[in-house]
């Protein structure tokens, strides 16, 4: 026994301050990348599942009207989804306001 408490001691000896920190470090930075996967899975309320229906029937942004019908077929839907529906919507209607103005045709 007296050789595995030395192995021990030599071990104990050999992890510094440093190490400790970075261990605990990256312990938290896995806890939340686990807790923010698990919230990405979840599934929505119903006041999102409503602004999935209002998207849906919209007509200024077919890309994201098209996504929204298909989400709102789905039974149930979930946080990660939602948030890359409101990314399109968002980059749609920014894409929207600065497209110009359609000169109109000379006859």
């Amino acid at each position: 026994m007296s050789i595995d408490l030395k192995k021990i001691l030599q071990f104990k000896s050999k992890i510094g301050l440093e190490q400790v920190y970075n261990i605990f470090v990256s312990f938290i930075i896995a806890l939340i990348l686990v807790l923010g996967l698990l919230a990405l899975n979840r599934p929505i309320s119903t006041q999102k599942m409503h602004n999935i229906l209002i998207i849906s029937e919209q007509q200024s942004c077919p890309d994201s009207q098209d996504l929204a019908v298909a989400l709102s077929q789905q039974h149930e839907v979930t946080m990660g989804q939602y948030l890359k529906l409101m990314h399109a919507y968002q980059a749609e209607t920014a894409r929207a306001h600065q497209l110009p103005a359609l000169a109109e045709e000379q006859p």
